[in-house]
Formats: C-alpha cells, sequence, structure tokens
C-alpha cells in the first residue's frame, strides 16, 4: 500500500478546496440560504439546529451556503441570558462553519456574537474548504437591542453618526478587532470576491458603494423583527444587487422570539422576525424565496457567479436606501446610543 504522507494529504485538500472555488466563477452554482428560527440564547440547541440545516443544503449540493445573523443566539432585548450567548471567536460556531465547509466542499458563511478579547462583535465567518476563512464585524448595530450587546466594527464612525444627528452619546470608542475586513469585500483564492453584509448594512448606502463593482457574490445575513412578508425586507436584497453589481445570497431568522422591555422605551413583546431568505441574480431578478409562512427551512437556487454593470446609482446625499429608516429621523441614533452606554457599562464591569 502507498503511503501518503500528512502534507501531501493536506496539500491536496487545499488543492481540491481551490479548484471548487475557482470553477464556482465559471458556470452556474447552486446556491442556499438557511433560514432558521433560533431559541433564544440557547447557543448549543441553535448550533445543532444550524449544522442539521447546512447538511441538508449540502445534501441538495449546494456549493455556497449562507446562515443568517445571530444564527448561534437569536436576537431580543434580554439583559439576563443574552450576554452571556456570546462565543470565542475562533470558538465553536467558527469550528463548526470550518469542518462542515471542508467535509461539504462548500464555502460556508453565517453571523454569530463573537468575543475578541473584551468585546463582542457581530461577525459574519466565511469558511472555504480550504480551512481559510475571513470575517467581517457589522459596521453599526441597529438600536439598543443590538447596541447593549456588542460594538460596531467601526465604532468611531458610528459615534460619529449618531452625534451627527446631535445626539449624545458615550465618548468611549471601541477600536476595530484587527482582522476585521471593514469593506466586507473578501479576496478569495482563483481570483473570486465575495461581499459580506449583515441586515441593516444592506440599507445603508455607503455599504453598496465599497462593493460596487468589486464582488462576485454578495452573502447577506439578516435578523429583522419587521412581521411576515414585509415589502422593504423583499426589497431589500434586490437592491443591493442592483447597487453592487452582483447576485446575493440572503439568509435571514424567521418566527417569533420574545423580547424584555428595551432601554429606548419599547414595551416588552413578542418579535416576529421576517424570514423572506432569497436567492437574487445580479441584476436584481429573485431567483427563488422563502417566505415568511414558510418557516424554518433550506432555500436552493442556482445563480452565475461575476459582476455585471449595477443597474441603480447612488446617491451621493443619501445615507439611508428607501428600505431604511428616513433620512430625516433621530430614532436610530437615540435607540443605538441607549444600547451603547448599556453594552460600554457591562464591558467595564468585566
Amino acid at each position: 500500500m502507498t503511503k501518503i504522507s500528512r502534507r501531501a494529504l493536506i496539500t491536496g485538500v487545499a488543492a481540491t478546496g481551490a479548484a471548487v472555488i475557482a470553477r464556482a466563477a465559471q458556470r452556474p452554482v447552486r446556491v442556499a440560504a438557511i433560514q432558521i428560527h433560533p431559541t433564544l440564547a440557547d447557543v448549543s440547541a441553535n448550533l445543532e439546529r444550524a449544522e442539521r440545516l447546512i447538511r441538508e443544503a449540502i445534501g441538495q449540493r449546494a456549493e455556497w451556503i449562507a446562515l443568517p445573523e445571530f444564527f448561534t443566539s437569536g436576537l431580543a432585548f434580554d439583559p439576563v441570558h443574552l450576554p452571556d450567548a456570546p462565543r470565542p471567536l475562533d470558538g465553536a460556531p467558527m469550528q463548526m462553519l470550518k469542518k462542515l465547509a471542508k467535509e461539504g466542499r462548500a464555502a460556508i458563511g453565517g453571523g454569530f456574537l463573537a468575543r475578541s478579547g473584551h468585546d463582542v462583535f457581530n461577525t459574519l465567518v466565511l469558511a472555504l474548504p480550504t480551512g481559510e476563512v475571513f470575517t467581517h464585524d457589522k459596521d453599526f448595530p441597529t438600536t439598543s437591542m443590538e447596541s447593549s450587546l456588542y460594538a460596531g466594527g467601526e465604532d468611531d464612525e458610528f459615534v460619529r453618526e449618531i452625534e451627527r444627528k446631535g445626539v449624545a452619546t458615550e465618548r468611549e470608542i471601541i477600536a476595530s478587532r484587527p482582522d476585521n475586513i471593514k469593506s466586507g469585500v473578501f479576496r478569495l483564492p482563483g481570483r473570486l470576491s465575495v461581499g459580506a453584509a449583515m441586515c441593516w448594512e444592506q440599507v445603508r448606502y455607503r455599504t453598496a458603494r465599497r462593493m460596487r463593482g468589486q464582488v462576485d457574490l454578495v452573502l447577506t445575513a439578516s435578523g429583522w423583527p419587521a412581521g411576515g412578508s414585509d415589502p422593504k425586507i423583499v426589497e431589500t436584497p434586490r437592491r443591493l444587487a442592483r447597487l453592487v453589481g452582483a447576485p446575493v445570497v440572503h439568509a435571514s431568522i424567521v418566527g417569533p422570539v420574545p423580547s424584555a422591555a428595551a432601554p429606548d422605551g419599547t414595551g416588552s413583546r413578542t418579535l416576529q422576525f421576517s424570514g423572506e431568505s432569497q436567492i437574487v441574480d445580479g441584476h436584481g431578478k429573485s431567483v427563488a424565496s422563502r417566505h415568511f409562512a414558510e418557516g424554518e427551512g433550506v432555500l436552493v437556487g442556482e445563480i452565475e457567479l461575476g459582476r455585471v454593470m449595477p443597474s441603480e446609482a447612488i446617491p451621493e446625499s443619501a445615507f439611508w436606501t428607501p428600505e431604511g429608516p428616513s433620512d430625516t429621523s433621530t430614532n436610530w441614533h437615540t435607540s443605538g446610543a441607549a444600547g451603547r452606554a448599556i453594552y460600554l457599562k457591562r464591558r467595564a464591569a468585566l
């Protein structure tokens, strides 16, 4: 029997994974968006759920797989249990993605609350079959529900944006994580580039501006508690594709999650996460959708990876796309500042 060295085996696996990525840019590929109904703050149960659904997507021959943001924890205002949900960036969630990417010969990305040193970020991790990983931290948290849990990947810009509206916020700035790819543009082996965006990053023109003409595919991960079949949520990945000039695989949380009263004055209630996961081509046409009423599951479709001419202009003066808040509104700023104070106080107590 011919013996194969460990080095040769590793090199062979890496070459196979790189070949998969390179081939993906030359032909239509099967992609999957995983729609999850997580159990709030139960990381172990949610990782089991995610692994089952990823394996289902691999079984359907998906080569690119997107999971939602908060797929390990869910999202709500829960000051008791949710602060314990973050896991080390290189901990169990990342290791699961790396293992399944290698086993399934698929690129797999999803967002989770990731602890890096003293801080927590909302990090999208893309794991390749080669074992390589790329990471992007969501630039700004959305409302106090998020800003009380984690720091923005661009906290200095978050503070400036809050203060532009005349809203006061804590002056302490959280430094960006050194390995954070702020642009959300992952330049992969084989000359393929992939964009990463989470939830309301998609409705800020600044996100489209940094990806426009730069990526062959965009993976987006959302947790948007707006109820079922909201037209804005349906349109968001389609508009992003038109603005950027690349196909979008959009994965979202779905279903009811209980939430306590939030610091911005919002009372306790049951949040209904929208679902509406989609696969969209580079021209903004929906290839496949999984609606709110369909609940948890795997959405699979075929797209052609690659850049096309963006078909929608980016206005110079606007901050939010039509799917986001009004540019004249201050609610996002005041709510974000309220949650940020809670996060900084908790961080100081560590």
